[in-house]
C-alpha cells in the first residue's frame, strides 16, 4: 500500500474539532414553527460524529487480556471499514434529506420518518411498553401518510415506486451511488470505495483473506488507514454541507484555522477525472 502524502490522523483530529464547532453552532437556535423536522439535522449529525469517534478509537488498537495471562493485541481493520461504510451512508442520508430546497427536504423527511415508523410497527413487540410504542407509531404513521399522499412531490414517482414507498421503502428511485454523485463524489471512485467497504460488512472472501494476511500491527494499521482516509473525506463533505444549511456554521468554517484541511478533503468529481477518466 502506497503511503498517503498527508498525516491522516492529524487531519482526522483537526476536522473532528471543526465538526464539533459547526454542529454546536446550532445549539439554542429557535426553530421556526413548521420547520421542526430540521431538528433531525442535529440527530443525524450526532450519529455521524459518534460513528467517526468509534472509527478513530478502533483504529488505535485493542488488547484482550485472557484469563490465561496471555494478551492479544490487534487493530481491527474490518470494524474500521464497516464503520467507514456507516459514515458514508449517514452522510448521504443527511445530503438526501437536507441538501435540497425546503419543500423537497420536508417531503423527503416525511417519507424517511414514515419508513422508520413502518419498521417499528412491523417488529414483534414482546412487552407492554413495546406495544404502546407501536400504537403511537401507527398514529404518527397515518398522519404522515396523509401528508405524503397529498403532496405534489408524489407525482415524481411511478405507480410501482409509490407502492414501494408506502410499504416503507424510503430509498425508492435512487441508490447510495446516485446520491454520492449528487453530493459531488466521482461515480467510479465511490463504486470502488463503497464496494470495498461492503465486502467487510458482508464477510466477503477478500475481506477475510485480507484480515488473515494482516498478521502484524504495522500491516493492520496500514489497512485501517483506508477507512480513516475515507472518513476524513466524508467529514469534509459533511462540514461543507452543514455550513451550507446554517450561516453561523458557515462563518465558523470561514474563520477556522482548519478550513484549508476541510477544503483540501472536499474534493469533487472533476478533481478525480485525471484518475478515473475513460478507462
Amino acid at each position: 500500500m502506497t503511503a498517503f502524502p498527508r498525516d491522516i490522523e492529524q487531519d482526522f483530529d483537526a476536522l473532528m474539532e471543526l465538526m464539533i464547532l459547526v454542529i454546536n453552532s446550532r445549539l439554542n437556535s429557535p426553530i421556526i414553527p413548521g420547520m421542526e423536522f430540521l431538528n433531525d439535522i442535529q440527530t443525524l449529525s450526532l450519529k455521524l460524529f459518534k460513528q467517526l469517534c468509534s472509527t478513530k478509537t478502533i483504529s488505535t488498537g485493542c488488547v484482550f487480556q485472557s484469563k490465561t495471562g496471555k494478551a492479544y493485541e490487534f487493530i481491527d481493520q474490518g470494524s474500521v471499514s464497516i464503520l467507514a461504510r456507516a459514515n458514508i451512508e449517514t452522510f448521504l442520508t443527511l445530503h438526501w434529506l437536507f441538501g435540497g430546497d425546503f419543500q423537497i427536504s420536508q417531503f423527503r423527511h416525511r417519507v424517511w420518518q414514515y419508513a422508520g415508523l413502518n419498521d417499528r410497527v412491523n417488529h414483534t413487540a414482546t412487552s407492554a411498553e413495546g406495544r404502546a410504542k407501536q400504537d403511537d407509531a401507527r398514529v404518527q404513521q397515518m398522519e404522515l401518510l396523509r401528508y405524503i399522499q397529498a403532496s405534489e412531490r408524489l407525482k415524481a414517482y411511478t405507480p410501482k415506486q409509490v407502492d414501494q414507498l408506502l410499504k416503507g421503502n424510503w430509498r425508492v428511485g435512487w441508490s447510495w451511488a446516485d446520491e454520492a454523485v449528487r453530493a459531488g463524489f466521482h461515480r467510479k471512485y465511490f463504486d470502488n470505495v463503497y464496494g470495498y467497504l461492503c465486502g467487510y460488512s458482508h464477510s466477503s472472501y477478500i475481506s477475510a483473506m485480507q484480515i488473515g494476511q494482516a498478521q502484524d500491527l504495522a500491516t493492520q494499521a496500514r489497512m485501517s488507514e483506508a477507512g480513516l482516509q475515507i472518513s476524513v473525506h466524508i467529514m469534509a463533505h459533511f462540514i461543507h454541507l452543514y455550513a451550507s444549511t446554517f450561516s453561523p456554521a458557515a462563518d465558523l468554517l470561514r474563520e477556522s484555522e482548519s478550513k484549508h484541511i476541510a477544503d483540501l478533503w472536499h474534493f469533487k468529481s472533476g478533481d478525480m477525472d485525471i484518475i478515473f477518466g475513460e478507462q
